[in-house]
């Protein structure tokens, strides 16, 4: 199966030495509540043709003055769309001929609850199948929103080192583990794939 384009975070992230990891693009690996952004609430129809990406779109977030914003919106509408929908102000470009894009649209996005980033996958033979996995990645972080507004920040980075680190567990423990770490997204991580 094809790898699969995930929406990304922009967002940089201070340690516990007030010094900023470096990383500053995450993918979005799971979400508390519902979706903080839903394309035909904007007047878009998404199509499946384009084999990275079933959905028919990706997004890149970003958190700006603690507000999460909708930065970039890329969307598949088929070939009969000549003219879509403007989002937020912002006039789409069709410049690869698959998708539309909207750069800089800063919609303020309206979501209450937590999210998961992560980025960099880690470990000699670990195969990447799915975010629920995110003991295989260096970081992970937590966001914590209420009605857009960042209210918490949670680098989870250090506990899925140490549980990448306990070579007496087999694969399936340390699973376990990170299911009980992050027991609220139960259910919850994103599958790019459906």
């Amino acid at each position: 199966m094809t790898d699969q384009i995930p929406d990304y975070f922009r967002y940089n992230f201070e340690n516990n030495d007030n010094k900023y990891i470096k990383k500053n693009h995450y993918e979005l690996a799971a979400i508390e509540n519902e979706w903080p952004f839903i394309p035909e609430r904007f007047g878009f129809h998404p199509i499946d043709s384009f084999t990275a990406s079933h959905r028919g779109f990706y997004c890149l977030y970003e958190v700006d003055d603690q507000q999460l914003l909708l930065k970039s919106f890329f969307v598949n509408l088929g070939c009969s769309v000549n003219n879509p929908p403007n989002l937020n102000g912002v006039s789409g470009k069709n410049n690869n001929g698959v998708f539309w894009e909207y750069n800089e649209v800063d919609l303020p996005i309206e979501y209450s609850g937590g999210i998961i980033l992560c980025d960099e996958l880690v470990g000699q033979g670990y195969l990447f199948n799915g975010y629920d996995w995110t003991h295989h990645f260096q970081y992970v972080i937590e966001l914590r929103f209420e009605n857009g507004l960042l209210k918490r920040k949670i680098d989870h980075s250090e506990t899925m080192k140490e549980i990448r680190g306990f070579t007496e567990l087999d694969f399936k423990d340390k699973e376990d583990l990170v299911i009980d770490h992050f027991s609220i997204y139960s259910g919850k991580w994103i599958d790019y794939y459906k």
